[in-house]
């Protein structure tokens, strides 16, 4: 896992406790598939440069 991706999953997870999103409300947010969108998080799988543009541009936003 990259220092970048566990920066990303620590802020997806901070993400999610503050606005109490569950990972289906941040994969329909982020147009990442469910279980895609988990693997990412937990650094099963390395997100493409799109999933990390999206992801990024979604926990930027407030709900």
């Amino acid at each position: 896992m990259s220092q970048e991706l566990s920066d990303l999953a620590e802020a997806i997870i901070a993400y999610q406790k503050k606005y109490d999103k569950t990972d289906g409300e941040m994969a329909f947010g982020s147009r990442i598939s469910v279980e895609r969108f988990h693997a990412i998080k937990t650094g099963e799988l390395d997100p493409t440069s799109d999933e990390q543009s999206s992801l990024k541009s979604y926990i930027s936003t407030k709900p």
